[in-house]
């Protein structure tokens, strides 16, 4: 029986809505968690409700959840199953039924309100679940040799990241019929081949998995199902693919009217193409931005790949971006959201196809030639170090070679390959203050052994503590006066650089000497602080009691600094959009860099805005609070999280009350009011998809108002009048030059006009001709121009050729009444005469102009011009 993609949720959704779930919306494809890159399961957004840590709306629910993964990227196009987009029908039971239920409702939905044939139906279950075999064959009736026990590695469902719920499975798998290939029909789905096909997952989801691994039960067993729509919708419309179903024949068709191609002849790249555009659309929908980093990189990968099939399309410009109307147009009645993101994707996509075709325009000739190179001498595996010059001169993603050397049956030394990358990063690294490399983790795994800095800064800038290691030049040893070195004690109140915040100064001294703190660094996973610099006196020496203290003032301008970015990144979020993440910061005494996700500059008008409300926060002088819990109860509360930051399960929160909470291990000013003032310096683009804000605060900001005013008095004495007239004087004095201009320029033209008539009444004339020749001092070329048009005012035949220079660069203008021109090609012999200035030139029929390189011939030029006119007339 067919069913639309449509007709498939509907039905899914209200059956069980009749078994008592709650009908909820998809949540966003972007988790606010910082241990998954993108939602990739219905169950995501229900994390807190199966660990007990959040009270669910229902004990029962069922979404349709947009879901998207990258970790098959290769395969798409390639396969008819694999997908970067999808969407996942859901049920969950949170503490309520369990397998029996949710085993017995989903044979009802398939073979009742689905209709597939019972007999094409298998299952699988994880090879130690008895329970489950026992529903599915004693309750279900289910024949012993259609359950397949399986292990661990197919049917039992990890957690959607590195820690969560999880437990065994079942699945339901479809058998397509015997025209598709399969190596043994008898084990069903544990044979090798595309005819038995799983559709839908039951996940009994009764442990929570942590990092180590470590399952543990949870609180309340759960139910966690998920039907791939797209898998649903083929077998239900009796389709041989995914991508032959409703869900993406009008992108299909789109692509085929936009190309002039047939899907029939370029499976591949249509199906790469239809699948990419839909994840792109909702993920940028969904506040995505194409980046260098992070989800960022993915949806520029994402873009990056469509281009490429695009181009074997041959689409050699921007396409992708009209596909987006068809997307919207086609799932706006399920989400909604689409509308309203139309436009960004669109604009997001064409950007990025835009750049990406800039650098293939080179880089991709280069890697053809090289392919082809590699194929005419039978060589199969290119040189890492030719991979490397791709990567890095030409500026190819890795994944973008890659998948051309799959195409053309190329591989390349991967191991090598990364051993050259890292050493290039190596190479790249910058090296502390001291001019001496921060020593690697290596030589300080063999000078100190396995040891631990406790780090107290966070409650008070002095402390005493032992000095457990003395380093210099690679060795332990003692540090004298002038010597520059490093030195780690057991704890200490100086912050090493860490999230973007810079390090500490401050100063060592010990009752032998003073060591001056210039730089702290963690090394050792961060277990141990090192603090570099110079001995300024004495000497200092192991196992000395040492007296820390850091510089108060540099402390507190960087703790204004640094609670600013929190303001200034919520501010972002609210004028901008949720689509803004932070990429990136640079923290220091009273300045900050702060690098965001965003597609376009800011106008004038939002910075201005976003500055009036950090400031807003900063007048109402809230406590900073500042608290350690658990990473899920801090997700739970709303934190926000750098994505691709490591978190143990203690987290450190910084919270700004009813303005922003993030993870945050850096130092902070007690309260908003210590900021004093906040000011953007600048908003510019810090790479594509990325923007970058510079910002003072505190002393910095207050002298850099300081100076403004300065700079407004001076000014305004200048002009002799007021700070508050200065803007009203200079717009005068502009228009008054402006006027001044037009008088000046008008005399001009009178004078070269002058010059023009002048030299027409004094030209030499044969045959009623008039024959001008003239070299002027330097002027910009419109002079000439305005002297030809003086001489065209006679309403004579005339020929006349002009030189000058500009900038130091000879040009020539050569021009004839339309009768002249009828008998003179003015282009062949402007060209002649410019080849004695090293140039050429070209123009209208009546008026063409030169340019050149040798100043010093241009009378010899000019004069040729008006020869080769005469000659081509028959009066030379």
């Amino acid at each position: 029986m067919y069913m639309s993609g449509d007709e498939i949720r509907s039905i899914y959704l209200s059956f069980f809505e009749e078994k008592g779930h709650l009908r909820l919306p998809s949540s966003s494809l972007l988790p606010d968690d910082p241990t998954l890159m993108f939602t990739s399961a219905g169950m995501v957004q229900f994390k807190p409700y199966f660990l007990g840590q959040a009270q669910p709306p229902a004990k029962r629910i069922t979404t349709v959840q947009k879901c998207l993964r990258t970790g098959d990227l290769e395969n798409v196009g390639h396969t008819s199953r694999h997908h970067t987009f999808f969407e996942m029908l859901g049920n969950f039971s949170i503490g309520d039924y369990f397998k029996k239920e949710a085993i017995l409702w989903a044979w009802e939905l398939v073979t009742q309100r689905f209709k597939l044939p019972p007999e094409r139906l298998w299952v699988t279950i994880y090879q130690d679940d008895d329970e489950s075999f026992d529903i599915w064959h004693n309750l279900v009736g289910l024949p012993e040799n259609r359950i397949v026990r399986m292990g661990k590695e197919e049917n039992f469902w990890g957690p959607p990241g590195p820690t969560g719920p999880c437990g065994p499975c079942s699945e339901i798998h479809y058998d397509m019929g015997e025209e598709w290939p399969c190596d043994d029909p008898s084990k069903g789905p544990a044979a090798e081949g595309e005819r038995f096909r799983e559709f839908w997952n039951l996940v009994f989801t009764q442990y929570y998995q942590d990092e180590n691994g470590n399952l543990s039960d949870l609180p309340r067993k759960n139910i966690d199902t998920g039907m791939g729509l797209e898998r649903m919708a083929a077998i239900m419309q009796g389709k041989p693919t995914n991508f032959e179903t409703d869900l993406f024949q009008p992108i299909i068709e789109a692509i085929g009217q936009l190309t002039g191609k047939k899907y029939e002849e370029n499976l591949v790249a249509f199906r790469v193409i239809a699948d990419h555009i839909r994840a792109l659309t909702f993920a940028i929908t969904d506040g995505a931005v194409p980046s260098n980093e992070g989800r960022g990189y993915v949806i520029r990968r994402i873009a990056r790949r469509s281009v490429r099939y695009g181009l074997q399309l041959g689409k050699e410009e921007p396409f992708l971006y009209n596909i987006v109307p068809v997307v919207v147009e086609h799932y706006k009645n399920w989400y909604p959201e689409l509308i309203g993101g139309q436009d960004l994707s669109m604009k997001l996509i064409k950007q990025e196809e835009e750049a990406f075709l800039r650098t293939l325009s080179s880089s991709q000739r280069y890697l053809d030639e090289l392919v082809q190179q590699m194929k005419k001498q039978g060589i199969k595996e290119v040189p890492a170090e030719e991979v490397f010059r791709l990567y890095d001169t030409y500026g190819l993603p890795l994944d973008i070679i890659d998948d051309v050397l799959q195409e053309n049956n190329l591989s390349t030394d991967k191991e090598k390959l990364n051993q050259i990358i890292e050493q290039y990063k190596e190479q790249s690294r910058a090296s502390w203050k001291g001019g001496e490399a921060v020593l690697t983790d290596t030589i300080f795994t063999r000078l100190i052994g396995n040891i631990k800095t406790e780090f107290t800064g966070y409650d008070q800038l002095e402390d005493s503590s032992t000095i457990i290691a003395t380093v210099k030049d690679n060795s332990r040893t003692e540090l004298h006066e002038g010597d520059e070195g490093a030195i780690i004690v057991e704890h200490t109140p100086f912050y090493a650089e860490s999230g973007g915040q810079e390090a500490d100064h401050g100063i060592i001294t010990t009752e032998t000497g003073t060591f001056r703190v210039d730089d702290v660094q963690k090394v050792l996973g961060g277990n141990v602080i090192v603090h570099y610099g110079q001995v300024t006196s004495g000497v200092i020496k192991e196992r000395q009691q040492a007296f820390l203290q850091v510089d108060v003032e540099r402390r507190k301008a960087m703790q204004r600094a640094h609670t600013a970015t929190h303001l200034l990144h919520a501010a972002l979020r609210r004028v901008l959009g949720d689509h803004v993440r932070q990429g990136g910061s640079k923290v220091g005494p009273d300045w900050f860099r702060f690098d965001f996700s965003h597609f376009e500059s800011m106008s004038p008008a939002q910075i201005q805005e976003v500055e009036r409300l950090v400031n807003e926060q900063v007048l109402e002088n809230k406590e900073v609070n500042i608290f350690f819990t658990s990473l899920d109860e801090a997700k739970h509360m709303g934190a926000m999280a750098l994505f691709g930051e490591k978190y143990g399960e203690t987290v450190r929160v910084v919270q700004v009350p009813d303005w922003s909470m993030e993870l945050c291990g850096g130092t902070h000013a007690k309260r908003t009011g210590d900021i004093g003032l906040f000011h953007i310096i600048s908003e510019s683009a810090s790479s594509q998809g990325i923007r970058r804000i510079e910002a003072i605060t505190g002393k910095k900001a207050l002298e850099h108002m300081w100076n403004l005013e300065k700079m407004v008095k001076d000014v305004a004495d200048e002009l002799d009048t007021s700070k508050d007239m200065v803007v009203q004087k200079l717009q005068k004095m502009n228009q008054d030059l402006k006027e001044k201009d037009k008088e000046i320029k008008h005399l001009i033209e009178r004078v070269h006009t002058a010059e023009g008539k002048e030299l027409f009444t004094k030209a030499e004339e044969i045959n009623g001709i008039k024959f001008i020749n003239a070299v002027f001092p330097p002027r910009d070329p419109s002079a000439l121009i305005i002297a030809v048009d003086a001489m065209r005012s006679f309403n004579k035949p005339f020929v006349a050729a002009l030189g000058t220079l500009n900038n130091e660069k000879p040009v020539l203008v050569l021009a004839a009444s339309p009768d002249v021109a009828e008998k003179v090609n003015l282009r062949e012999v402007v060209n002649i005469a410019a080849s004695y200035i090293g140039g050429k030139g070209g123009g209208r029929p009546t008026l063409v102009q030169a340019g050149g390189t040798d100043a010093s011939r241009l009378s010899v030029a000019v004069q040729q011009a008006i020869y080769e006119c005469k000659r081509r007339l028959g009066l030379a």
